[in-house]
């Protein structure tokens, strides 16, 4: 074996324990390990253990407040009974001997302290020591305080000379009814609701994990939900020296003689890769959508194409996803055009949106834009404004406009709306066969409103908004074709 030979191979075995100890520090950085057979990381579920093992020791902000008041039960309802034996006449000693020494269910309301202090006992070793996610502790104290109740309304002696004269002998009861229903409120409506979403929320993120050559090298939240778990690449032609450049048969976009002049700033080149990324990410998953058969879909409106359709389908890590369907009178390709390209004219005659502008072109079919949604569902949901990456085009004859939420330096989190985010949905507009006048349109929604909302009235809501949008579609259709006429 030649010294040359020797040479090579040293330093062939230095570079591989460099790049392993590359990897290694990656591996750490972002919590996962790498698996080395096909170089690709992949989730570690030793950082998901940690991620659980936080979950469980670590208590949430609602939960400490709901501890709190537990204890705020005891010591207002401890010092409610001190008044009370003050104004009936007992001091220092005498209160104590009186009311609890010589304890008489039908004259001392000492057991009301009790009580509260059984509360305190049972919901602190449940939700803080152990911290339990059920509502069964919660649920036997207050049946036992309730109980408690009901026998001292009908065994106390209200009748005697001094407690009839005190008024806080009956608040002192009130007050312990009214407290206890609080704590399991408090913990049904806003402890385990939140938590739950936080949970949800951790897990969602733990799939983001995964570090690729696309994982940013400094940590940063520059979308609320990862983007990255939507991204999917499209499939560059073969010999192909621009990775960048979708291919032609695969990605046509009719707008190329839109001719939008692009001229980014430097400091968002990086930012634009970044919504290029997102935008051919929509593409893809809402493409796999378009194609999934009708049986995969759940109806839930609609009767006919005039009226149009709605179905629904839960797609992993993205959530309940609305599909709008109705037959409108315009050429598909007319239709697309006007739909797409004319979209910050849609606040005119669409009243479900306030506000619809562009706020950067991308490239020739991709643009971010910002949308600000009118009130729904009577006013009990508030406007909400998105920031929304979109990519359009036409592939195998259908056109399509898909994208997501995204962030923009120039429109960050306003005061007055609340920021909603847009999961993959978007616009598909279908030929008919046979009839060139006509075309088969389709919403795409995902969409998440943000705070306290009941399922059942979002679902509703949205539903709603899809069937009115395709009416106002039409509406604004047939003016069209007037305007034409007339001219």
């Amino acid at each position: 074996m030649s010294v040359n030979s020797v040479n090579d191979d040293m330093v062939q075995v230095n570079e591989s324990r460099e790049w392993q100890a590359k990897t290694a520090g990656s591996m750490l950085y972002h919590g996962g390990p790498v698996n080395a057979n096909d170089n690709l990381p992949y989730p570690s579920s030793v950082t998901s253990n940690a991620m659980d093992s936080e979950e469980t020791t670590k208590m949430s902000a609602v939960r400490r407040t709901f501890c709190l008041f537990v204890t705020f039960d005891l010591i207002f309802t401890f010092i409610l009974w001190v008044i009370y034996t003050q104004l009936i006449g007992d001091k220092g000693f005498t209160a104590f001997n009186n009311q609890v020494a010589q304890y008489d269910f039908r004259y001392s309301l000492f057991d009301s302290v009790m009580m509260a202090a059984v509360r305190l006992t049972f919901l602190l070793l449940a939700y803080a020591l152990c911290h339990a996610n059920n509502r069964w502790t919660v649920a036997l104290t207050t049946l036992l305080s309730c109980i408690y109740l009901i026998c001292k309304i009908f065994l106390f002696d209200f009748g005697k000379t001094q407690s009839a004269k005190n008024p806080l002998s009956y608040l002192v009861l009130i007050i312990s009814f009214v407290l206890a229903w609080a704590e399991t409120w408090w913990l049904d409506f806003r402890v385990l609701p939140h938590e739950k979403k936080m949970r949800e929320r951790a897990r969602s993120a733990g799939h983001s994990h995964v570090v690729t050559e696309r994982t940013p090298l400094l940590p940063g939240d520059q979308s609320r939900d990862d983007p990255s778990r939507y991204y999917s690449p499209v499939e560059s032609p073969e010999h192909s020296d621009d990775e960048n450049q979708p291919h032609k048969e695969q990605f046509q976009s009719p707008s190329q003689s839109r001719g939008h002049s692009r001229q980014p700033s430097r400091s968002l080149l990086g930012k634009e890769c970044n919504y290029e990324s997102l935008a051919r990410g929509a593409w893809d998953k809402m493409w796999t959508m378009v194609n999934m058969p009708d049986s995969e879909w759940k109806h839930e409106m609609g009767s006919d194409n005039v009226k149009g359709w709605v179905h629904t389908k839960h797609f992993p890590h993205q959530g309940k996803v609305f599909r709008l369907q109705g037959l409108v009178d315009m050429n598909v390709n007319e239709l697309f055009e006007e739909v797409t390209h004319r979209v910050s004219d849609s606040p005119q005659w669409n009243p479900t949106v306030m506000e619809c502008r562009t706020l950067e072109h991308i490239d020739d079919s991709t643009e971010v834009s910002y949308t600000v949604s009118a009130e729904a569902g009577g006013g009990l949901i508030t406007s909400r404004d998105f920031v929304t990456v979109r990519r359009w085009g036409s592939q195998n004859g259908i056109y399509m406009s898909a994208g997501q939420a995204a962030t923009h330096p120039e429109m960050p989190p306003q005061k007055k709306h609340i920021r909603g985010e847009n999961g993959i949905g978007g616009w598909v507009f279908k030929p008919v066969p046979g009839q060139t006048n006509k075309c088969y349109f389709e919403w795409y929604l995902n969409t998440h409103l943000k705070g306290w909302l009941p399922q059942k009235l979002i679902d509703t809501t949205l539903s709603n908004i899809l069937v009115q949008y395709l009416e106002y579609l039409r509406r604004h259709v047939d003016d069209i074709k007037q305007r034409k006429g007339e001219s």
